[in-house]
């Protein structure tokens, strides 16, 4: 029996920059998520940055300090922001706040490796969506990527 190629919808013949193969059927690729990183630590925004490497995730941007950072956010407005809670001009939850009130669409991730439960609760009452803590282990930095991916619904 041969059926005919609109029986075949998910089998296509030809390649699209929009799309990939994947066990014979192409698939639309997701959206690549922009990513901004906040920390004065250059090791620590390298790797970030290599743990977000991904065709998922796009490193639009990184800032050593708040007054950098809320100049380059306002600019670029990504979608997730790895956010120090410890910058050297200012307090992580301040910029915190300045963020969700400038770009509330952004998901931020605070980082950090302090263990101080109040700065959790103060930064989680402010509105950031979840921390990692140093040092990192790079499958839960990637599990915390996919989690946002799936919260803000980007992709199929």
């Amino acid at each position: 029996m041969v059926l005919p190629l609109a029986a075949l919808p998910d089998i296509l013949f030809f390649r699209s920059s929009s799309m990939k193969l994947r066990f014979g059927v192409f698939m639309q690729k997701k959206k690549a998520l922009s990513v901004f990183i906040v920390d004065d630590n250059e090791i620590t925004k390298l790797l970030l940055r290599l743990m977000a490497k991904d065709e998922s995730y796009m490193v639009i941007g990184d800032a050593g300090n708040a007054k950098v950072a809320k100049e380059r956010i306002r600019q670029l407005r990504p979608d997730i922001v790895f956010l120090d809670v410890v910058l050297p001009d200012s307090d992580g939850l301040d910029l915190l706040r300045w963020i969700r009130s400038t770009v509330p669409e952004s998901v931020v991730l605070m980082v950090t490796a302090c263990r101080d439960m109040e700065i959790y609760k103060a930064a989680m009452d402010i509105g950031a969506c979840g921390f990692i803590s140093k040092p990192f282990n790079p499958a839960i930095v990637l599990d915390t990527l996919e989690q946002v991916r799936e919260k803000v619904n980007i992709g199929p």
